[in-house]
């Protein structure tokens, strides 16, 4: 030291005192190093206390006290790094210090020399910050990490979107790594080759060392030992060269404990059981070396003739510790598990000639162990692998069979089964033989390869989208896949399912119908049509138990579910049905799948039909049978009649169930059954003789069974059109009251738009099946959600039951002409027909066109509306839609009234009408 200074002084001397740009670079270079070190230490704080209920710059903060160790200013500082460069904020002050190092190192600094040194170690820099952001937001979620935006903030965010528009993903992650490499060899100065080298030279120098220690043969010989050191203790001229040579045949001679060959390679390290040199020239001169300075260093002020026994415990314990601390780094496992077997062979046939009880080694187990051990290491060591490699996760496929919980009434309805009293039936129903039987499919789904394959594709696809998901498990079912999706947090599901169309572009499907709630489930559901789509026939669902042991008489038999389960429902307890779908989906064979399961159900004296066919082609098939209450209506004046009917039956019957004191239709029948067994009828408590043209004193008739009757309108929009809103009336009255009359509405049509089916049918008619619809906005005014334009067609439908929001999807059974021309050629050869009373029905349907506008007479603006019209001798429309401020249609049907009964004339060429009737009399 006196040395060195003395030579600084001397330089001194020589060259003067130290010039003015030397101090200014040497006191800037303090400046810039304590400034470096206090923003990184004060960055380090910020980040290990940040909180995201401290206020922010991405956030208001709602806690008064800020928990930040830095403070205020800490939390926004640690909040506007994890916003713009997400993880990597971690990374920012370790990238401050290593400047400081390199500036504490260098002896002499000028700013002309370091500045383009500077620039190049920024621009490095920022090419780190930007490749390590944007990597970390295409392949790390942000779910554990919840950071403000993204695992890569702000910048990742943008700089990954922009590069995979342009290379795609796996383009984008090989640009981003080398750009990443680029960035560090220039912000650190790297020689990738050195570092090549002295990281080979490193492996190397660890492999060959452990690997010539662990391969010879292990040798117990104790009177050597005591031999090596004596030859010590003589040496005691030249200290190092006996030093050397001492530790060196003291290593050979060294006797270890065995080592469990099971733990040994479960540690990650290779496994012999002794593993002791005895020729000291195979130990590396190295080994030897590092001992040699140790012993010298610990015994340099204790003598040479101190006891042998003392010296060779110490060359022991070292020679211990260098080896135990060198065995503790791990070794490849193949070459471990090589050495294991090798020198498990020879220390058996050595240890057992030696007379020496070997160690017990098992290298099968060895071999499974080092396996499992290895893969459960790497998932525990590594939980970044979850997250980034996604293809190598195992999938967990689960049939739809066995995870499918079913939300609808597939139970056999046993209520009120025991009270029912066996009645002889007249009728006898056909056997479900006339239907086709149902065929055998094979290989309709995907394999678990492509499976696999789709799920991460829909990862990836979701993820080009910008909406991060994870697929947690599929469900394969007999027509649709289901991939349940588990969002990242933050997703909102109307995200994805807004991306329905853009999903089934990309993974080259028809259609695909993202689920959004998952009844027990807090995944959302992506449903995908398979390849080969199974047909499901109506006879497999009639002959499912949960059709046969239905006890309702109204059971109708809808499909398949998802999980290809038979799926049926209770007419009785919807108790109307509203079912809606285009031309092709199948609807009209969902309708006459309906009829045909009543058909195969029960009896004409438990279910009568009053079927309505605008198109005279659907339902008119069915005429001749003896459900029928009318023959079927074609003409939309008369089934306006036929609902007015049924309004009268209903309160007919409503009068006689309030005089039996029961409460709905079950209970009356039940009655009337429990009598005709047991001999005493019972009569007609509303029986009128002069009513039905009867001599009065005429006794009552007897009570008999009524039916339940099913009104089925195969095209309502129809309807709608030719009758008005006086039909929508009597739907609205129907729905209200007819339930416990046992009259039930299925109202069919293929225009689901807001015209038809109204706020006031909708209110009334709780239970809808959309078959696929056009758009969203048609699927909304059946469903009051969308989903059923995303459906396959030729069956498939929504099923939306009463008293729930979630509709199920089902798929609808198939039935031919021929299977229903069968059915109901079966039901012709048991009777004809016994259609209602011709009189009733006069009365009831208004065969009379006039009848039509018997209503309008007793609108209550008529009166008022005749004596304006006949005091100001002017008829039309708009006169009486201005005098009253009425609506167009109420006053053109009033106008029309007026015309029916003579007041005025009809309109003429110039549309002008005469008024017939005189003016009312002035008092």
């Amino acid at each position: 030291m006196k040395e060195q200074k003395d030579s600084e002084l001397q330089q001194d001397s020589l060259h003067g005192p130290m010039e003015f740009t030397d101090l200014v670079a040497r006191i800037i270079k303090d400046c810039v190093l304590f400034l470096l070190v206090g923003i990184c230490l004060f960055s380090l704080m910020s980040i290990l206390g940040y909180d995201t209920k401290d206020p922010g710059w991405s956030h208001v903060g709602y806690q008064p006290n800020v928990t930040n160790w830095a403070g205020s200013i800490g939390a926004l500082w640690a909040d506007i790094a994890f916003s713009f460069i997400g993880l990597l904020a971690w990374v920012v002050p370790l990238m401050l210090l290593y400047p400081c190092v390199r500036l504490y190192k260098r002896k002499k600094v000028t700013l002309l020399d370091s500045l383009p040194f500077v620039m190049l170690r920024v621009i490095g820099a920022i090419v780190v910050v930007f490749s390590c952001c944007a990597l970390f937001s295409l392949h790390l979620s942000n779910t554990p990490l919840n950071y403000p935006f993204s695992a890569g903030g702000i910048i990742g965010q943008a700089f990954s979107d922009w590069l995979v528009s342009w290379f795609s993903i796996q383009g984008s992650s090989v640009v981003l790594w080398f750009s990443m490499l680029i960035g560090a060899t220039l912000f650190m100065e790297l020689s990738w080759r050195d570092l090549i080298i002295g990281l080979g030279s490193a492996i190397l120098y660890v492999y060959e060392g452990v690997h010539e220690k662990l391969s010879k043969k292990p040798i117990i010989d104790e009177p050597s030992a005591s031999q090596a050191t004596a030859g010590i203790a003589a040496k005691s001229s030249a200290l190092s060269s006996v030093e050397k040579e001492s530790v060196t045949s003291g290593i050979s001679n060294i006797q270890t404990p065995a080592i469990d060959v099971e733990k040994s390679v479960q540690m990650g390290i290779s496994a012999p059981a002794r593993a002791v040199n005895n020729d000291s020239s195979s130990i590396k001169t190295v080994f030897a070396d590092k001992l040699v300075k140790r012993f010298i260093k610990t015994n340099t002020d204790t003598q040479l003739e101190n006891s042998v026994i003392d010296k060779e415990s110490s060359i022991e314990a070292a020679a211990d510790a260098q080896i135990d601390a060198h065995l503790a780094k791990p070794l490849p496992l193949l070459s471990s598990l090589k050495a294991t077997r090798s020198d498990a062979v020879e220390l058996k046939s050595d240890s057992s000639a030696m007379g020496v009880e070997p160690a017990l080694v098992s290298i099968k187990s060895v071999d499974e162990k080092a396996v499992t051990q290895d893969t459960s290491q790497n998932k525990v060591d590594n939980p970044s692998l979850k997250q980034l490699d996604t293809t190598k996760r195992a999938l967990k496929i689960v049939p739809l069979s066995e995870t499918h919980q079913s939300t609808l009434d597939e139970k056999p309805d046993f209520s009120g089964q025991a009270k029912v009293v066996s009645v002889p039936s007249k009728a006898q129903i056909p056997s479900v033989d006339l239907l086709d039987p149902a065929q055998e499919q094979i290989e309709i789904g995907y394999t678990a390869e492509q499976l696999e394959d789709m799920s991460r594709l829909l990862e990836v696809k979701l993820k080009d989208f910008g909406v991060v998901v994870e697929v947690v498990e599929v469900n394969p079912g007999p027509v649709i896949t289901r991939f349940e999706i588990q969002p990242a947090a933050g997703v909102k599901s109307s995200k994805i399912v807004n991306l329905a169309k853009d999903l089934a572009r990309s993974l080259a499907v028809m259609s695909v119908r993202v689920v959004e709630v998952i009844p027990g489930k807090s995944v959302m559901g992506i449903e995908i049509p398979n390849i080969n789509r199974k047909m499901v026939r109506l006879s497999e669902v009639l002959t499912a138990p949960v059709y046969q042991d239905a006890a309702s008489k109204l059971t109708l038999a809808l499909g398949n579910d998802i999980a290809g389960n038979p799926v049926v429902a209770n007419l009785g307890k919807m108790p109307h049905l509203l079912v809606a779908g285009t031309t092709g989906s199948g609807k009209s064979v969902g309708v006459n799948a309906m009829i045909l399961s009543l058909l195969f159900k029960a009896g004409p004296e438990d279910v009568r039909l009053m079927l309505v066919d605008p198109k005279m082609l659907e339902l008119s098939i069915y005429e001749g049978i003896p459900h029928l209450l009318t023959p079927v209506i074609t003409d939309m004046r008369e089934a306006a009649g036929g609902l007015r009917w049924c309004v009268a039956e209903m309160e007919r019957r409503y009068k006689l169930m309030s005089k039996m004191g029961v409460r709905n239709l079950d209970g009356f029948n039940d009655k009337v059954r429990a009598g005709i067994k047991e001999g005493v009828p019972l009569y007609d408590p509303l029986w009128d003789p002069q009513e039905h043209g009867e001599t009065p004193g005429t006794p009552a008739p007897a009570l008999e069974v009524l039916p339940y009757i099913v009104v089925v309108i195969d095209e309502f929009a129809d309807m709608m059109m030719i009758v008005g809103k006086k039909v929508e009336e009597l739907i609205a009255r129907i729905a209200q009251k007819a339930r416990a009359a046992g009259i039930h509405l299925i109202l069919a049509t293929q225009r689901p738009s807001v015209d038809v089916i109204t706020g006031l049918i909708k209110a009334n008619v709780p239970t809808r099946i959309a078959f696929q619809v056009s758009s969203k906005i048609d699927s909304r005014t059946i469903l009051d959600q969308g989903g059923a334009e995303n459906l396959l067609g030729n069956g498939d439908m929504l099923y939306l039951p009463a008293g729930t929001s979630v509709p199920s999807r089902v798929h609808g059974a198939f039935v031919s002409d021929d299977e229903v021309h069968r059915t109901v050629e079966a039901w012709k050869l048991q009777g004809k027909p016994q259609f209602i009373d011709m009189q009733v029905a006069e009365e009831g349907t208004g065969a009379n066109a006039n009848s039509l506008f018997e209503d309008d007479e007793q609108d209550a603006l008529y009166d008022e509306s005749v004596a304006f019209i006949t005091t100001t001798r002017k008829a039309s429309i708009s006169s009486v839609q201005r005098k009253f401020k009425i609506g167009y249609n109420r006053a053109a049907r009033i106008i029309e009234s007026m015309e029916a009964a003579g007041v005025i004339t009809s309109a003429g060429n110039n549309g002008q009408r005469e008024v017939l009737a005189p003016p009312p009399p002035r008092d």
